[in-house]
């Protein structure tokens, strides 16, 4: 027994000689490897709902300045521009993008208005929804 607590007592010696610290930090790297693909992936998260709110943004604009358009060559009232928007905002956006807009259109003697409010969901919880109002105008021609 006597020798086994001399090896013992070698082995502790050879490990941590007076005044040198031995530095242990087995498992500290893949934290924070975790912790920046987490950050990394939030990032991309954000990034991606930052570009189809663009999209959407696009795609309503479209949409407007075709419906005015169309209102301000017809000679019918503001239900033909409103038909036209719908019709344009149906091919380019749908599903619950496309539920979050509402819409109405104004024509009288000079111009046709289409104007929307719109209100796009963020697709992280605690993250504020993408809300904004958007207008376009056509002067009504004349024969």
């Amino acid at each position: 027994m006597g020798q086994e607590r001399e090896a013992g007592d070698a082995l502790l010696l050879k490990r941590s000689p007076p005044g040198k610290h031995r530095q242990t930090s087995s498992g500290f790297a893949t934290l924070h490897f975790v912790v920046a693909a987490g950050f990394a992936m939030l990032f991309f998260v954000l990034l991606a709902n930052l570009l189809v709110v663009q999209y959407g943004r696009a795609a309503l604009r479209v949409a407007l300045d075709e419906g005015a358009r169309h209102g301000a060559r017809s000679g019918m009232d503001a239900s033909g521009c409103e038909n036209r928007v719908e019709r344009v905002l149906s091919g380019l956006l749908g599903g619950e993008m496309g539920s979050g807009i509402s819409y109405h259109c104004r024509k009288d003697r000079e111009r046709t208005r289409a104007d929307a409010e719109v209100k796009f969901p963020a697709w992280l919880p605690g993250f504020p929804d993408y809300r904004f109002s958007m207008a376009a105008t056509a002067t009504s021609e004349r024969n």
